[in-house]
Order: C-alpha cells, then sequence, then structure tokens
C-alpha cells in the first residue's frame, strides 16, 4: 500500500482553497469590480516598481555579469563594489550627497515653517488685501517653474552666490513655497472657529495659539508639504546643473551625469548604484510620514 507524502496533501489542500476563493471572489458584480480593481493596481505596481528593482540587481552584479550573454535574471554573485567606487573612489562623489543633503533639509525647514506662518495667516486671520495676495500665491502656481531659471540666473550673478549653497536653497524655497502656503493655507481654513475662540479665553497668545494649539491639529498637512517638497529639492536637476557650475557643488542627479562623462561610457553598475543611493533618501520621509501624507493631501486640498 503507497503512502501519499503530507507535503503533497497540503499542496493539494492549498490549491483547493485557493479555487474555492477565486470563486467566491467572482461570485457577485461588484466583487468582481473590485478584483479587477486590485489586479489592475498589483499590475501597475509592478510595471512601476520593476525599473528600481532592475537598478538595484546591477548594482550589485560584477561587470563581467552585466555584460554576459546570455544574460540571467538573477545576478551569479553579490559584490558591492559599485557602492564603494560612488562613495569612496568617484570624483566629488561624497560630495554630491552632502550638498543635496544640506540642501534639501535646509529647504524643508524653511518651506514648512514658512508655510506654517503664511497658512495660519491666510486660513484664520483677517488682513486688508488677504484674497488678492492669496490670488498672487495660485497666479505664481500656474507659470511653469522653468520660466523663473533665466531671471534667478542673472539675479545670482549679480549677488555673486552661484555655486553656493544659498545659491539653490532661495530658488527652492521661492518655487516650493506657493504649494506650501497652498496646503496649510486650507488646512488651517478647516479648523473651527470655536477652537481659537477657546484658546484665547485662556489666555493663549498669537504665537501660542498658532504653535501650541493650531500647529498640532495641522500635521497631516504638514508632512504632505515636508514630502512634496523633499522630492522636489531632492531630485531636481535643471536648475542644479544651471546655477552650480563646478564639480563641487553639484548634487545628486547632477552627479550622476558627471559618473557617466567621467567612466565615458554607461557602467550600468556603478551608475545604477548611484541611483539606488539617490531613491533610498526619498522612501524614508515617505514611509515615515505615509499616513500624514495621504491625509494631509486630502484635508489640505480637497476641503480648501
Amino acid at each position: 500500500m503507497t503512502t501519499i507524502n503530507p507535503s503533497v496533501n497540503k499542496i493539494k489542500n492549498l490549491i483547493t482553497r485557493a479555487k474555492e476563493y477565486v470563486i467566491e471572489l467572482f461570485s457577485t458584480p461588484a466583487r468582481r469590480r473590485i478584483a479587477i480593481f486590485y489586479a489592475l493596481a498589483i499590475l501597475c505596481a509592478l510595471i512601476f516598481l520593476f525599473p528600481p528593482f532592475w537598478m538595484l540587481v546591477t548594482s550589485l552584479r560584477t561587470t563581467k555579469d552585466i555584460y554576459q550573454i546570455p544574460p540571467t535574471f538573477w545576478p551569479s554573485s553579490i559584490t558591492l563594489e559599485n557602492y564603494r567606487y560612488v562613495l569612496t573612489e568617484m570624483d566629488g562623489g561624497l560630495r554630491y550627497f552632502i550638498n543635496s543633503i544640506v540642501i534639501t533639509l535646509s529647504t524643508v525647514f524653511l518651506v514648512t515653517l514658512f508655510s506654517a506662518m503664511g497658512g495660519y495667516a491666510f486660513g484664520m486671520r483677517k488682513f486688508r488685501g488677504k484674497e488678492l495676495m492669496f490670488m498672487g500665491v495660485i497666479f505664481v502656481l500656474t507659470i511653469p517653474y522653468i520660466m523663473y531659471l533665466v531671471p534667478i540666473y542673472l539675479i545670482e550673478i549679480n549677488l555673486h552666490i552661484r555655486n553656493t549653497w544659498l545659491g539653490l536653497i532661495l530658488p527652492y524655497i521661492a518655487l516650493n513655497l506657493p504649494w506650501g502656503l497652498l496646503i496649510m493655507r486650507s488646512a488651517f481654513s478647516t479648523i473651527s472657529l470655536e477652537i481659537r475662540d477657546a484658546a484665547t479665553i485662556d489666555g493663549c497668545n498669537e504665537y501660542q495659539l498658532w504653535y501650541k494649539v493650531m500647529l498640532p491639529i495641522t500635521k497631516p498637512a504638514l508632512a504632505a508639504t515636508i514630502v512634496i517638497t523633499f522630492v522636489f529639492v531632492w531630485q531636481e536637476f535643471l536648475f542644479a546643473s544651471t546655477l552650480m557650475t563646478k564639480n563641487t557643488w553639484q548634487t545628486i542627479p547632477v552627479g550622476i551625469v558627471w559618473l557617466r562623462d567621467e567612466l565615458q561610457t554607461m557602467a550600468y553598475g556603478r551608475v545604477g548604484a548611484m541611483f539606488i543611493l539617490a531613491l533610498l533618501p526619498i522612501f524614508i520621509p515617505f514611509i515615515l510620514l505615509r499616513n500624514f501624507f495621504v491625509k494631509g493631501l486630502r484635508e489640505g486640498m480637497l476641503k480648501g
């Protein structure tokens, strides 16, 4: 008498359960629509995630493994040589990261601070010319940001701030502040006036009302402002390549192009390592603030 392997029974049970689940999933039109929606969402996610995944795999390959014929999907051996080259041997490689970190964090901090202050004024206070000033902010958003490049370039030549951190921080603040004001103004305008009146009766002055009462309520909008500003500044290329002409002041997006020119070829492994190192910091604030980010966009922009 032959005995059936227990693992075979487990596989058969899993297949049976999977069939039952699929049948139940498509049992009604509403469930079919939901299943199709999630299937399309998963497909789109896989399409967008495959390029960075492939760059990660490529960055861990040796040069010989990358160019071998026939090509393989998984690397035959994993190496960190490409990352070591980018961080230690590449001309200015570490400097690119330092420049990007300083410029991005400074811009995010100042944009968030000014947006919170200006959004409070636009959303909760009444003063002459408020609507006209806010219409000016909206008007700035309608102009493509590339239109500001030449005027900013000429201004920085006269002020002698090209090839400095300040030469990028100031334009980035100007480009991102209108978005921050729009989000924060909409977030503050949704707060009930009874909260402000209660805080005023309890003895809060204007600063305490803004910092201790109103600002904690608008954390989701603050998170949305931080993430949007961080992503824009970290990946911006046009202003960084035009205003920073010296290699020692370049940021990571420009550094990737410099890496290609330095090697005089498309060294896929080293370029892939540079891409992965450039992408990682973008995921950090989004993962930490993802719940606040989605809620902030919903409350800060849709309810405004």
